[in-house]
C-alpha cells in the first residue's frame, strides 16, 4: 500500500513539474485555428495546429482544454501518444531541443462559461456569440495556455452563418463563402496571453477612422443603434492619438476594434485589438450627458501597451495592468473635460480608499488577493504621487524604457520600478514601501496633493462649512467644475427649499445645476411647479426621472399633462423613464381619458409590456428594472415568474445575484411558492437544480 501511495505521489509531483516548467521547455509560438460555431447547439468544432519550439529535453507537453473532445492528433505529420484528462491534452513523447515543431488536431467543446450564446433559445432576441477570457479561462472554447507567460501569435479563421459578422483579434485578411457561411480569416503579427484571445459575432454596422499614426479603428455598433454610434466613440481618435503620445511607444498592433455586447460580464475588456464592451454604454447625446463610453474606451485602449504588450507575470502584479490602465485613462480623460476632472475623479478614489482605511479594510496594491479598489484606483493614484515625485520627464522616461524593454513579455513590479529609478538615479524603495507594499493609504500625503488644485481646495472647503454665502453665489455664477456648484445646491436643499432661490437657479439653464435640484428637492411648494416642470424637457434621463416621480407625487391631479409630455421617453439602457412611465400610469387613475373599456385595453396593454421586459429578449439591465417595479407593485404573475426563474442562472453574476434575492423573498408567501412549483416542468435542468437548492421543504 505503501508503494501504491508512493507512486502516485511521484506522479503527481512529476505532474506538478511539468506544470511549473513548461514555458521552460517549450515556447509555443504561433497557432492557426479554423473553428466552426454551432450557436443553437451551443457547440464548437474546429482544428488547431501549433508551432512550437522545444528549448530542453521533456516527455510530455500539455495544453489547457476544459471539457473538450480530441481526434487526428500529430505531431510533426505523424500520430502520437496522447491522453485527455478533462483539463488539459498531453502529449506524451520523447521531446529534444528542436525548432518549428507542429502539432494538429480536431477538437469539439461545448463552453459552460468564456464563450457565451444570447439569444439563441429565445424568439425576437438579438442573437450574439462573444467571450470573456479573463477569469474564465479561453482554454473552455479554444484549447490555449491558462498560463500567462506563454504568449502565442493567434490567426484564427471562424466560419459562421452568412447574415452576421465576426470579429476576431487582428488583421481581417480574407473572407470566403460557402454553404451559407462566410469564414472570416484574422491575422495576428506579435503573440499574447491566451486569456486575451477573443471574437464576437453579432449583426454589426461600423464606423472607420486612422489614428494620426494610421493606425485603423473601426467602432462598431448595432444598425437600430446609428444614432448612438458618434456620441458612444466621441473623442475616440483623440483619446487614440493622445495616449501613444503620452505614453512615448507606438501603438503595438496592427489594428483596432471596438464593439458592444449583449449582457456582457463587465464594463469593457481589452481583448487585444478588440476591446468588447456593454452594450449599456451605447447612448444617444442626452444619455452621454448622464453616463457615456468615454473612460472605459480610454481604460481599455490603454490596456492594449498595459496588460496586452506587457503583461504582469502573476496576479501579485495585477496593478501594472489595471492601475496602469485606471491612470492612464484620466490622463486622456483630462485632455477632454480638463485638469479639474482629473483632480475630482482622483478626489474621489482618495475619499474611498481613506474610508476603507478608518475602518481597517486597507489592501495593498501587491497583495495578489487584493479588490478592485486598491489594484485599479489605488494603483492610479500611486502613479499620479510617482510622477508627482520625479517629475513628468523622468516618469515618461522610465515608462518608455520600461515598455521597451520587456515588449511582448511578462513583468513584475520591480521590473517597473527599476527604470523609473534608472531614469532619475534615485532610490525609491521608500516610495515602494510606503505606496505599494503598505496596506495603509497614505490619506494625508494625497489629500495634500490633491490640494494643489484650486477646484479642489475650494470643493474641501464647502463640504467643511467654510465658504460664505456671498462666496457661494459668487461660485454657481462662476465656471468652477461642477461638483461644487451641485454640492451648494444640496446643502441649500438639505433642510427646506427656499422657492426664491432655487426658481432662479432653474432660470440658470445650466444641466448640472438642474439636476442637482430634480435631485434634492422632494416636496415642490406650488411657487416652485411652473419652474420645476421644465426639467421635463432637460438634455438628461436623470434629471427628466426625477422630475417626473416628485411632480407626480406632488401634484397628482396634474399626472395627465406630466405623462403626457414623457409618454415616448425611452431613457437610458435600462428604460429608466419608460419603466418609471409604466409605473406612473398603472397607478394614475385619471390616466388616460376615455370609457372604461379604452381605459382597461391601454392599463392592460401597459402591463404587459412592463412584464415583457423582463424577458430574455432584453438586456439584463432593462429585465433587472423591469423585475423591481413588478415586485414593488406586486404584479409577479406566472409569465414573470417564469422569467424571474430563468433569470436565477443568468451567466451575469450581479443580475443573477439580485433575482436570487427578490425569489427569496418571494418564496416566503405560500401562494408564490405554489406557483413557482407549477412552473418546473416548463424550466430547464439549470433551473429545476437550482430550485431544489431554494424551495421551501
Amino acid at each position: 500500500m505503501k508503494k501504491v501511495l508512493l507512486c502516485c505521489f511521484l506522479l503527481f509531483l512529476t505532474g506538478w513539474c511539468v506544470f511549473a516548467q513548461q514555458t521552460e521547455n517549450a515556447d509555443f509560438v504561433r497557432a492557426e485555428g479554423a473553428i466552426t460555431i454551432h450557436p443553437y447547439k451551443k457547440e464548437i468544432t474546429g482544428t488547431v495546429t501549433y508551432f512550437f519550439d522545444v528549448l530542453h529535453p521533456v516527455d510530455s507537453l500539455y495544453i489547457d482544454a476544459r471539457n473538450m473532445t480530441f481526434d487526428s492528433v500529430r505531431l510533426n505529420g505523424r500520430k502520437v501518444t496522447f491522453h485527455n484528462s478533462g483539463s488539459r491534452l498531453w502529449i506524451t513523447s520523447r521531446f529534444e531541443p528542436s525548432r518549428k515543431n507542429k502539432l494538429a488536431f480536431r477538437y469539439k467543446a461545448a463552453p459552460e462559461k468564456a464563450m457565451y450564446f444570447v439569444g439563441w433559445d429565445t424568439d425576437n432576441a438579438k442573437k450574439q456569440v462573444w467571450t470573456q477570457g479573463q477569469g474564465r479561462y479561453t482554454s473552455n472554447w479554444f484549447p490555449s495556455f491558462d498560463d500567462r507567460k506563454e504568449k502565442v501569435e493567434f490567426d484564427l479563421t471562424v466560419c459562421f452563418d452568412e447574415n452576421y459578422k465576426v470579429l476576431i483579434n487582428g488583421l481581417l485578411k480574407d473572407t470566403a463563402e460557402s454553404d451559407g457561411l462566410i469564414c472570416w480569416k484574422y491575422d495576428m503579427q506579435h503573440g499574447m496571453s491566451s486569456y486575451l484571445l477573443a471574437l464576437t459575432i453579432g449583426k454589426y454596422d461600423m464606423i472607420r477612422d486612422f489614428s494620426g499614426s494610421g493606425i485603423p479603428l473601426e467602432m462598431y455598433y448595432y444598425p437600430e443603434d446609428k444614432a448612438k454610434s458618434e456620441p458612444t466613440y466621441r473623442y475616440t481618435k483623440r483619446i487614440f492619438d493622445f495616449l501613444e503620445t503620452e505614453i512615448g511607444m507606438p501603438f503595438p498592433w496592427q489594428n483596432y476594434k471596438q464593439a458592444p455586447v449583449r449582457d456582457f460580464l463587465h464594463a469593457g475588456m481589452e481583448n487585444t485589438t478588440l476591446t468588447l464592451f456593454s452594450d449599456a454604454f451605447m447612448v444617444d447625446s442626452t444619455g452621454y450627458n448622464d453616463m457615456n463610453y468615454l473612460n472605459v474606451n480610454a481604460h481599455e485602449m490603454a490596456h492594449q501597451w498595459f496588460g496586452d504588450m506587457v503583461t504582469a507575470r502573476s496576479d501579485k502584479h495585477h496593478w501594472l495592468q489595471e492601475g496602469f490602465a485606471t491612470y492612464y485613462a484620466l490622463l486622456a480623460e483630462k485632455t477632454v473635460f480638463g485638469e479639474d476632472y482629473y483632480y475630482w475623479k482622483l478626489y474621489r478614489s482618495a475619499r474611498k480608499l481613506t474610508e476603507r482605511s478608518e475602518k481597517g479594510k486597507d489592501e495593498a496594491v501587491l497583495d495578489p488577493s487584493a479588490g478592485s479598489l486598491t489594484f485599479y484606483e489605488k494603483g492610479a493614484f500611486a502613479l499620479h504621487m510617482l510622477r508627482e515625485k520625479v517629475g513628468d520627464k523622468i516618469f515618461r522616461k522610465g515608462v518608455r524604457q520600461y515598455l521597451e524593454k520587456h515588449k511582448f513579455g511578462n513583468t513584475v513590479t520591480s521590473d517597473f520600478m527599476d527604470e523609473i529609478e534608472q531614469a532619475g538615479g534615485k532610490n525609491l524603495s521608500v516610495f515602494v514601501d510606503r505606496w505599494l507594499r503598505d496596506t495603509v493609504f497614505p490619506a494625508e500625503e494625497a489629500m495634500a496633493s490633491l490640494r494643489k488644485n484650486t477646484f479642489i481646495r475650494t470643493y474641501m472647503a464647502l463640504k467643511e462649512g467654510e465658504v460664505p454665502p456671498e462666496e457661494r453665489e459668487a461660485l454657481l455664477h462662476s465656471d468652477i467644475y461642477y461638483p461644487v456648484k451641485q454640492e451648494i445646491v444640496f446643502q441649500k436643499n438639505a433642510d427646506t427649499a427656499d422657492v426664491a432661490w432655487n426658481k432662479k437657479r432653474l432660470r440658470s439653464g445650466d444641466l448640472k445645476i438642474r439636476q442637482a435640484l430634480a435631485l434634492s428637492i422632494d416636496s415642490i411648494p406650488e411657487e416652485l411647479r411652473t419652474a420645476f416642470e421644465t426639467l421635463l424637457e432637460d438634455d438628461s434621463y436623470v434629471t427628466v426621472e426625477n422630475a417626473l416621480v416628485k411632480l407626480w407625487m406632488n401634484f397628482p391631479e396634474n399626472a395627465p399633462s406630466y405623462l403626457g409630455k414623457t409618454k415616448h421617453t425611452e431613457g437610458d439602457a435600462r428604460k429608466n423613464v419608460r419603466m418609471l412611465w409604466l409605473a406612473l400610469a398603472l397607478s394614475a387613475p385619471s390616466y388616460p381619458s376615455g370609457t372604461e373599456p379604452e381605459v382597461f385595453k391601454a392599463k392592460r396593454q401597459w402591463k404587459e409590456e412592463l412584464a415583457a421586459y423582463t424577458s430574455s429578449r432584453y438586456s439584463y439591465q432593462v429585465r433587472q428594472n423591469a423585475f423591481s417595479f413588478l415586485y414593488q407593485m406586486g404584479l409577479m404573475h406566472e409569465e414573470v415568474l417564469e422569467n424571474l426563474v430563468r433569470a436565477c442562472v443568468h451567466h451575469t453574476w450581479g443580475f443573477a445575484g439580485n433575482c436570487r434575492e427578490m425569489l427569496k423573498g418571494l418564496l416566503k408567501n405560500e401562494s408564490y411558492v405554489r406557483e413557482i412549483q407549477e412552473l418546473i416542468p416548463k424550466l430547464g435542468e439549470k433551473e429545476k437544480e437550482f430550485l431544489q437548492g431554494v424551495m421551501p421543504r
